[in-house]
């Protein structure tokens, strides 16, 4: 029998709106009325509470605010008597479990592929050694480095072209401003406290969305917290809470057990975005009561029929106030942009500001960004979109992305898995590429995030092993992936050859020092040096233009230094735990089978 959780001004269901397998609920409450529905394998229960009947369950609450889900369980159902419906008189219908249609990797796919994998890996590296070693000058080992090379060299090109560009162009025409936009701001949440969570929606209200109005809506994936007891209003209570903190809307969905975070941006994503093809029948009947039971009443009929963009960040982030006005307007202004995202920046805690952590990482964060990604932002295709700072359009083409990013694996290829089951925001980005060649992802740098970086070395190795396996097995999607532009697979294809040849990449630099030592002629080096620190002279000219990197020059010069004294050793240890891992970060499988049958998703 399906249980409640002590009643507060109202009774709540103590499961989810949306269960896996056989546990599933669906229930709307207002004052004067529960709506109490419960799928289990036999039957189903629809019932209306008189006033009197809902006065006793708050009599109950004032009572004994700590009893248990047992005791409310058995108060309202002595209110509810053995007034019960079966499943086919109440409204919903009965379906089967679903089906895992993943094929499950065997023990010899998980040892045979990823032995193969990295034998090429060392073979590859140990012929181009050889060929260094012996050819000394030879022509290969030198058109190997500027190929390596080549990608930063060229983004260190396209970089200021297309910001003299698009300036000259914003000039004669210049950017008109949005109508009224309506955002949905997600806010994914594990372990994150309550605290953080509060303060996290409090950030966003603030933020200067002006025209443009949001509502929040938090995942708290298997860990409950009491959201509820920071609202000034509660409109409706289901196992979704809805209500406003302050004058702020909020939705939170809460899941019984943590699915990951994936699971939770693809639940966002089928009930307030564009839905999938095959979004399961309760992930629809869910939407329907949303939008058909909780969003008018939360919003007072204010919203039109959907809302027009999704922002997606993490409870421990800080937003800089004006970073969503920012990105929704990029969006708004750009007809073929599916997506947004801002600037991350380290954030420097009291008492870290000169960790050499932090400083070695805030390097490496901007690098990447004012030199990679902002040339990826002038060609249109962004490659990753990160999920602490990350707008999306409410557009038909996500519901194929989704369905995309979704899917379960049915072949035998170990990356396959690796990059469907394992990764979020680069799978997710690649997704929506996927789904037209015309389709744009965006960087805009002034819509500024921070957030926490890793300050142990085994935190570190940790979160780039994931990052590494992630942006790595991804280029190869990207380079052989549907629907994806020329240079962009000319892109990956250097990206999985400079990620590929990180050990003989350093034995280049090894050998380079010496040649150094013994008095080569300058100019021979010339056309080396150019390629090579072009990026980095590049990048020092943005901490020059932009204010955001001007502030904080001084610490970025040090990481500079930093960077290069330890990353060729660090490249060496991630590359190799990127390897050994491939198909072993636990069983790859039983994470699909965790979102699938989850209480977020019931995909």
């Amino acid at each position: 029998m399906q249980t409640c959780t002590r009643a507060t001004a109202h009774a709540q269901i103590n499961k989810p709106l949306l269960l896996g397998e056989t546990q599933r609920a669906i229930s709307s409450l207002t004052e004067g009325q529960l709506k109490l529905e419960y799928v289990g394998p036999d039957r189903f229960i629809t019932e209306n509470l008189r006033s009197d009947e809902y006065e006793c369950g708050q009599l109950l609450s004032a009572k004994d605010p700590g009893s248990t889900a047992e005791e409310s369980a058995h108060c309202l159902f002595q209110i509810l008597g053995e007034r019960e419906v079966t499943v086919e008189t109440s409204g919903y219908p009965e379906v089967d479990d679903p089906v895992d249609p993943a094929r499950s990797l065997s023990r010899k796919d998980l040892i045979k592929q990823p032995t193969i994998f990295l034998g090429c890996i060392l073979l590859l590296n140990i012929l181009l050694a050889i060929t260094a070693i012996l050819g000394k000058e030879s022509k290969l080992a030198l058109a190997m480095i500027f190929f390596i090379k080549s990608k930063d060299f060229l983004s260190s090109i396209i970089s200021p072209a297309g910001l003299i560009l698009s300036k000259a162009y914003h000039v004669m025409r210049p950017l008109k401003t949005p109508t009224q936009r309506w955002i949905l701001s997600l806010i994914p949440a594990y372990s994150e406290s309550e605290e953080q969570i509060v303060k996290t929606i409090f950030s966003l209200r603030d933020n200067g969305t002006a025209p443009h109005r949001q509502v929040m809506v938090v995942i708290l994936d298997g860990q409950p917290r009491d959201i509820q007891g920071n609202m000034t209003r509660v409109t409706r209570i289901l196992r979704i809470i809805a209500g406003f903190m302050e004058d702020v809307p909020v939705i939170v969905l809460e899941k019984l057990k943590n699915s990951g975070k994936k699971d939770s941006l693809i639940l966002c994503h089928d009930l307030f975005n564009y839905t999938r093809s095959n979004a399961p029948l309760y992930t629809k009947l869910l939407r329907d009561e949303l939008w058909t039971s909780v969003l008018p009443g939360l919003l007072e009929g204010k919203m039109g029929q959907k809302f027009d963009m999704v922002f997606c960040t993490d409870a421990d982030s800080t937003i800089h106030k004006g970073a969503l006005a920012k990105l929704t307007n990029a969006l708004s202004n750009n007809q073929d942009a599916i997506a947004a995202c801002g600037l991350i920046l380290v954030e420097l805690e009291p008492g870290y500001e000169w960790s050499v952590w932090n400083l070695y990482q805030q390097f490496q964060y901007t690098f990447g960004q004012y030199v990679r990604r902002r040339a990826e932002h002038y060609i249109g295709k962004v490659t990753c979109l990160p999920g602490c700072t990350t707008m999306i359009s409410v557009s038909e083409g996500m519901g194929g992305a989704i369905q995309k990013y979704a899917e379960p694996v049915t072949g035998a290829l170990v990356l396959s898995h690796q990059v469907q089951y394992l990764g979020t925001d680069r799978r997710l980005t690649y997704s929506m590429l996927s789904q037209g060649k015309h389709l744009r992802t965006l960087f805009i740098p002034n819509a500024v995030s921070e957030t926490v970086a890793p300050q142990s070395l085994q935190h570190y190795l940790s979160q780039r092993r994931r990052w590494g396996s992630n942006a790595y097995f991804n280029n190869y999607f990207y380079l052989g992936g549907e629907k994806m532009i020329f240079i962009t697979r000319v892109a990956a294809c250097i990206e999985v050859v400079r990620l590929s040849l990180v050990y003989y990449r350093v034995l280049n630099t090894i050998l380079f020092i010496r040649r150094l030592t013994l008095g080569v002629s300058i100019t021979k080096l010339i056309p080396m040096l150019i390629i090579g620190q072009l990026p980095s002279v590049w990048f020092f000219c943005s901490v020059i233009i932009e204010d955001q990197l001007r502030q904080r020059a001084h610490k970025l010069v040090i990481g500079f230094c930093i960077n290069k004294c330890i990353s060729p050793i660090m490249s060496i240890i991630i590359l190799t735990k990127v390897a050994t891992n491939l198909g072993s970060q636990g069983d790859i499988g039983d994470v699909w089978r965790d979102c699938f049958f989850s209480a977020g998703s019931s995909r």
